[in-house]
This record gives structure tokens, C-alpha cells and sequence, in this order.
């Protein structure tokens, strides 16, 4: 299995979509008027409270273990269908809706350092999940069209070994940002909130 740089029209196709998913956030966030009036997470009482917490990083390490981890398997299982490589290019749109609520909402509560508190709850785990699901898109879009090809001739159940090791190695890669979100993403935040608070 080897890693390569992802094809530049995969890479459009992402782009279109993120950016489809933004523009979506936007109307929604303009048209909802998302975080007015609503305490939410950026709400100074939430940060402060959050600043001090004493957080359990296992319980904290199960939780993110169980949404990032819904989204790979979704991601993979897609694979082993037809209509996976059409499917798959959903996700960066619902991604770019979520992170543009996300910030609006940071943006309502906080103004400008807002957005900059928002983007800081993203890192460092970001660095990983964004390599880490551009290459498992990719990989479950080559696996699709192989499946509906191969499905044509009637072998769809075979070659399927390089797959599971994909999303083996996709798994290890998804421990380590779950590992980094647990611990240091969220000790992070705090620490510069108790800067601020």
C-alpha cells in the first residue's frame, strides 16, 4: 500500500463540495441567525466553566472514539457500494456546513476572537483528521468503482485485502487525532482560557 499525492480532480471535487457546504452554513447561519440569543458553548459563564473543569480524558477519549469513529466507518462502507463514489463527496459539504454553523455560532457569541477561540477548539487534531479522511475518500471512491466493475462481471466479493488494510491503517491514524483531541487539543484550549479568564 502505497501513499501518493491525491488526484487533482478528486481534490476539485472536494474543494466544490466544502465550499458548497460553507455557502450553505452561511445562508443558514444568516437566515436562523445562529447563536443569537442563545448562550451556546461561547458564551463567557461556558468558557470560564470550561477553563477549570477537571476533564476525564478517558470518558473525553471514548466520546470523540465514537464520532470521529462513525464517520471513517461510514466512509469505508461506502466503499462496497455503487453509489459510494457519488456518496462520498457529501461529506466535505457536511463538514463545511457543520465547521460554518460552528464558527457563526463562535462569531454571534464572541465577535472576531470568536472565530480565532473556534479555529483553536480545531487544533492540533485537525492536522491529522484532514489527511487522514481525504485519503480514506479517496480510497473508498477507487474502491467503489472497482466494486460496481467488478460487481458487472461477478466478482464484486473478491480483492477486497487492500481495503481492510486501508481502513486498519486508517484506524491507527484515527487513534493517534482521537489521542491528540483527548488530550492535547483540549488541554490547549483550557490553558489559554485560563489565560483569559
Amino acid at each position: 500500500m502505497r501513499l501518493k499525492k491525491p488526484d487533482q480532480k478528486f481534490l476539485l471535487f472536494c474543494a466544490i463540495s466544502m465550499l458548497t457546504g460553507i455557502l450553505a452554513g452561511i445562508f443558514l447561519a444568516v437566515k436562523c441567525r445562529t447563536g443569537n440569543g442563545a448562550a451556546g458553548i461561547f458564551s463567557p459563564y461556558y468558557l470560564k466553566e470550561y477553563a477549570y473543569l477537571d476533564i476525564d480524558r478517558r470518558k473525553l477519549m471514548l466520546i470523540v472514539a465514537k464520532e470521529r469513529g462513525k464517520w471513517l466507518l461510514l466512509l469505508w462502507a461506502l466503499g462496497f457500494s455503487t453509489v459510494g463514489r457519488f456518496c462520498i463527496y457529501l461529506f466535505p459539504a457536511v463538514w463545511g456546513l457543520i465547521g460554518t454553523l460552528f464558527l457563526a455560532q463562535a462569531f454571534a457569541g464572541m465577535g472576531i476572537a470568536g472565530i480565532g477561540l473556534g479555529l483553536l477548539f480545531q487544533v492540533p487534531q485537525i492536522l491529522i483528521y484532514v489527511p487522514l479522511f481525504l485519503w480514506m475518500m479517496e480510497e473508498a471512491d477507487k474502491k467503489s468503482r472497482q466494486f460496481a466493475y467488478l460487481r458487472k462481471i461477478g466478482t464484486a466479493g473478491k480483492n477486497n485485502r487492500r481495503y481492510f488494510l486501508c481502513f486498519f491503517v486508517a484506524l491507527s491514524v484515527l487513534f493517534l487525532g482521537i489521542l491528540t483531541e483527548s488530550y492535547a487539543g483540549s488541554g490547549l484550549v483550557q490553558m489559554i482560557l485560563r489565560i483569559v479568564y
